[in-house]
């Protein structure tokens, strides 16, 4: 984080509150990618660019763009500029309402900071390797609390705790398999393939991410897609991690299986407590991605 950086974050966070949180997170996924794969054809110095500065930086950095369009969208509520709060679809330039679009590059800055000030000093390995997260997951989430009580809303939105029957299934038969998938290939190039892990140039979890966030995209044109970046990100990160510590593919593909299901059950809780009316969107894959994340390096720390 610098000066640039920080002043960048408030363009990035109007920004997305003028296209729709989805549509900004889903350019996220689109410079994920392409960061990913410049980094694993040897382009070091693209793949940082495009990394740490376009898809998590200033410009589509959850903690700044999709936090600040979800500000946005609860603001724009309070003052009854729409209905639903929790709108994050929306591109909220259609209000014509510049105060909505502000509010936005506030909680850009905000996330910038936090994130720099807060995260990257206490829960970035900076005081044990067991202890880090997600900076990006665990900043959108709380400034999701702190727009959520800042604009009126509830804090808790229903007395529901988890689903049940077969809407709990289905989350967690996509847990199982979609993490059987991305634990799967990794194993797969690593161990059938025989390929040292530096292919990946550290990026797995990366590539695998931004491919979930564009497959949002289906959501956007109305298909029921589940939103599943939380599961496979942290099956990456649980695979990947647990095989450099175990050496052990079939227990890092348990692990990675695991894992993965985990953070569907708890975006699911989360949804159900925390995330449902229309008072604002507290996003349930940013939270089960910062605690999964926090579980994945306690017991796994990543190796240098």
């Amino acid at each position: 984080m610098n000066l640039w950086s920080i002043i960048a974050s408030f363009g990035g966070g109007a920004f997305a509150a003028a296209i729709g949180g989805v549509p900004a997170f889903i350019l996220t996924g689109v410079f994920s990618i392409v960061g990913a794969v410049a980094g694993m054809c040897g382009a070091t110095d693209a793949s940082a660019v495009l990394v740490n500065h376009l898809a998590f930086g200033s410009f589509f950095g959850p903690h700044i763009s999709f936090a600040g369009a979800v500000a946005a969208a609860a603001y724009a509520k309070k003052k009854g500029y729409m209905e639903n709060g929790a709108d994050i679809v929306t591109a909220l330039a259609g209000l014509n309402k510049f105060d909505v679009l502000l509010v936005g590059g506030a909680f850009g800055v905000l996330g910038c900071l936090f994130k720099g000030l807060v995260v990257d000093n206490l829960f970035a390995g900076t005081l044990s390797p067991r202890l880090v997260t997600d900076g990006p997951g665990f900043t959108v989430f709380v400034s999701a609390i702190v727009a959520r009580l800042a604009f009126g809303g509830k804090l808790r939105t229903s007395d529901k705790f988890i689903s049940s029957g077969d809407v709990l299934y289905n989350t967690i038969v996509i847990g199982i398999t979609y993490s059987l998938v991305v634990a799967g290939v990794y194993l797969g190039v690593v161990e059938g393939a025989g390929l040292d892990p530096s292919v990946f140039a550290g990026l797995y979890h990366v590539l695998i991410f931004g491919t979930a966030a564009i497959g949002l995209t289906f959501a956007v044109a109305g298909q029921p897609f589940f939103g599943c970046h939380h599961i496979v990100i942290i099956a990456a990160e649980a695979t990947v991690q647990s095989y450099a510590t175990t050496h052990n593919a079939f227990l890092a593909l348990i692990i990675g299986v695991v894992f993965g299901t985990l953070a569907a059950i708890i975006g699911d809780v989360e949804g159900n407590m925390i995330n449902c009316g229309t008072d604002s969107h507290i996003d349930n894959p940013a939270t089960a991605i910062w605690i999964m994340t926090f579980l994945v390096n306690a017991f796994f720390p990543a190796v240098a």
